[in-house]
């Protein structure tokens, strides 16, 4: 089975790879691909085969800030598109809302990057797909503070590293995994972590 084809169109080396092991850490079987202009993007996007999700930063040397947003919206395929950007501009956002797009600021802390990351990941995922297998469903029932305590159990985290990463308690921490072990309907982490991944495979081949 192919691997999920990811753009990421990004100038800066080490924002790039930054964002591809975020994404990494979300879809474990991603193969990451890199634009650093707007030219070179357009020409990727062009490939007959498909990109599960693209991510973007609309300041390139060759484009900035709404060219960039149309010229690839114009382009991209049918999986989900994500801006990442330091710009401040409501036409942008208007824009992202407008085209189905999420819109996350450079400026957040990387736990918002990925709650908006594992929310593009969900858009992969048709309406009817949830109800052929209702466990698998339940993923998306979780609440984006939830599913980043998910992923990172699936990577095989403690409890203590989670809550440093996310900047909770641990208390917090093992209450959203008792929370998240309900919803999913399993015992324990090791289930509730083959769940997830089986859910994102699930994403993979309906993308």
């Amino acid at each position: 089975m192919p691997h999920p084809r990811i753009l990421i169109i990004e100038d800066h080396p080490l924002m790039a790879d930054a964002i591809a092991v975020s994404v990494q850490s979300c879809l474990p079987q991603a193969h990451c691909f890199f634009a650093t202009s707007l030219s070179s993007a357009l020409e990727q996007l062009a490939s007959h085969q498909p990109w599960v999700l693209v991510l973007v930063d609309l300041n390139l040397p060759d484009s900035q800030g709404l060219d960039t947003f149309n010229a690839v919206c114009d382009v991209r395929s049918q999986g989900a598109m994500l801006v990442l950007s330091a710009l401040q501009d409501s036409a942008i956002e208007q824009a992202c809302v407008a085209n189905g797009v999420l819109f996350i600021n450079k400026a957040l802390p990387s736990r918002t990057f990925m709650a908006a990351l594992l929310s593009a990941l969900q858009r992969m995922l048709p309406l009817g797909c949830a109800e052929e297998t209702p466990r698998l469903g339940n993923v998306q029932s979780l609440s984006a503070q939830q599913r980043l305590v998910l992923v990172h159990l699936s990577q095989g985290w403690t409890s203590r590293r989670i809550a440093e990463q996310l900047h909770l308690s641990e208390a917090t921490v093992r209450s959203h995994t008792r929370e998240l072990l309900r919803k999913l309907g399993v015992d324990n982490r090791t289930q509730a972590s083959q769940l997830y991944l089986q859910w994102v495979q699930q994403q993979v081949n309906h993308a």
